[in-house]
């Protein structure tokens, strides 16, 4: 009995043929990328390198120019002045405006509370309200009014009680440093 080899056989044995022309397109391709780089090196130190260096002596002869035509003592005055305004542009901008308080709760107070003291902390970022509302019902609104404020991290109830004409209450907000910035 005689064994046939099968065509998947035959075609396995043979492997695989690369094509002839594929290493040297890569040994090309890889010459003519390692020739740009190599001219690109050659073009940034001989072309570009020298006219960064003419530019640079160019703006030094300028600066020492600027230097002979304004006196040492006038440098001084300059230099002081400049200290000067970037101390005043740092206390501006670290200063509190509190007129921003009262527009906040001009915007953020319902219109049947009225206030009758105000107690104003910066260090503890905190303002206490005491005032009148006619009802819970106005009271529980001013709070929620409060609450969804942006400006304004907790709000407090710190005493709600009836008295004759009204309930007298106290509220404690903790502001955030933005309302008075």
């Amino acid at each position: 009995m005689q064994y046939h080899q099968s065509i998947l056989e035959e075609e396995l044995k043979k492997g695989e043929k690369l094509p002839v022309g594929w290493p040297w397109q890569l040994l090309v391709f890889t010459i003519i990328v390692f020739g740009v780089m190599v001219v690109s090196y050659l073009g940034m130190q001989l072309g570009y390198k020298p006219y960064l260096n003419s530019q640079i002596k160019s703006l030094d002869a300028k600066i020492a120019n600027l230097s002979q035509v304004v006196d040492e003592e006038q440098q001084k005055n300059l230099i002081t002045l400049y200290s000067q305004w970037i101390n005043i542009q740092n206390l501006l901008n670290s200063h509190t405006v509190p007129s921003k308080l009262f527009d906040f709760l001009e915007k953020n107070t319902h219109s049947q509370i009225y206030y009758l003291s105000l107690n104003f902390s910066l260090m503890k970022k905190s303002i206490i309200l005491e005032g009148m509302s006619p009802n819970y019902n106005i009271l529980t609104q001013q709070l929620e009014l409060f609450q969804r404020a942006s400006e304004i991290e907790k709000v407090f109830l710190e005493n709600a009680q009836n008295s004759g004409g009204g309930i007298r209450f106290s509220i404690q907000l903790i502001f955030k440093p933005e309302l008075i910035k």
